[in-house]
């Protein structure tokens, strides 16, 4: 618990030490994503146990932070699952399809004016917009099959904290490697990208579900190294995850009502932790954009080098 703590506390300090660079014109728009939340949160007043919801507000401010930050969230949430303790294979199920949906909605409201004109006939007119929508399409094909053929394979990694700290690590190197040896003249855009770009993405994408291994941070990766400029590769990046999450999230889904809601969780505790990962999911994607721009992935490297190294020292050495 002791070690929980300050994990938490060291990801939190990163995060809002990051968070300092934001512009004025960041704050007031999470200002108003943040009342909304609240709004939704007050309508509910959630009865949650003391414990619980301590818990499960920390989940949600990892999930919301890792799901979008290159640091891999499945990494994280197995590791944080493990050093908590959680013994409880229902709970953390439908836990994990909560928090899902809580960054979901975060990406959806971020991408919403690129999302919304697709829901009217003359959205598609466009020829950026199609040409974009037939990226999701053909990235997402690689992702499902990897996903559905080797299921079983990655499930099972997340009961093994030691693979997920040597899978952090990769995904540390991945990231500074991509510094080191993306295209200066990235200047490709998303519409002007061919189709088997989105294609090596998306394969990227699918070897991304190991968990360790950061989703945003290897296609990200991938589509800088492929000549993508920095921001329309983590809107390409943001734009897959939104059919990979939700396909994975239907799956999850299917398998509690297979078993049943558990009783074991409180529901208002969960609703809260939910409203938390989404929150701090949309303030992680506009600090995300903003680290590229900048060029500083190498900052989260070196978080994840110190995260594993600390992780795998306990797990070893400290009966953890």
């Amino acid at each position: 618990m002791q070690f929980s703590l300050v994990f938490i506390s060291i990801l939190a300090g990163f995060y809002f030490k990051c968070c300092e660079h934001f512009t004025d014109t960041l704050w007031r728009d999470s200002q108003i994503f943040g009342r909304r939340c609240a709004a939704v949160a007050g309508a509910h007043k959630p009865n949650a146990g003391g414990s619980q919801l301590l818990t499960l507000i920390a989940q949600g401010f990892v999930q919301g932070i890792t799901e979008f930050l290159p640091v891999s969230s499945s990494g994280h949430l197995t590791l944080m699952q493990h050093f908590f303790n959680f013994d409880d294979p229902d709970a953390n199920l439908l836990t994990t399809v909560a928090l899902h949906f809580g960054t979901l909605l975060a990406v959806i409201y971020y991408f919403r004016a690129d999302l919304l004109p697709y829901l009217t006939p003359s959205g598609w007119r466009d020829a950026a917009r199609r040409k974009i929508a037939t990226l999701v399409v053909i990235g997402s094909i690689p992702t499902a099959i990897i996903g559905l053929t080797f299921k079983k394979q990655f499930e099972a990694m997340f009961g093994n904290p030691t693979a997920v700290c040597i899978a952090l690590f990769v995904t540390g190197i991945l990231l500074l490697t991509c510094e080191k040896l993306k295209k200066s003249d990235n200047q490709q855009s998303i519409e002007s990208a061919p189709l088997w770009k989105a294609l090596t993405v998306g394969f990227v994408q699918g070897l991304a579900i190991t968990p360790g291994i950061s989703r945003s941070g290897s296609t990200i990766a991938a589509s800088l190294l492929l000549g993508i400029k920095g921001e329309d590769a983590a809107k390409l990046s943001f734009l897959l995850m939104i059919p990979a999450v939700s396909g994975a999230t239907l799956l999850e889904v299917k398998k509690l009502a297979e078993a049943g809601l558990p009783a074991s969780i409180n529901y208002g505790a969960l609703a809260a932790g939910t409203l938390v990962a989404t929150a701090t999911g949309f303030l992680a994607l506009n600090l995300l954009v903003y680290m590229i721009k900048k060029q500083k992935l190498s900052y989260f490297a070196y978080y994840l080098f110190t995260v594993s190294v600390i992780s795998l020292v306990l797990i070893q050495f400290a009966g953890k």
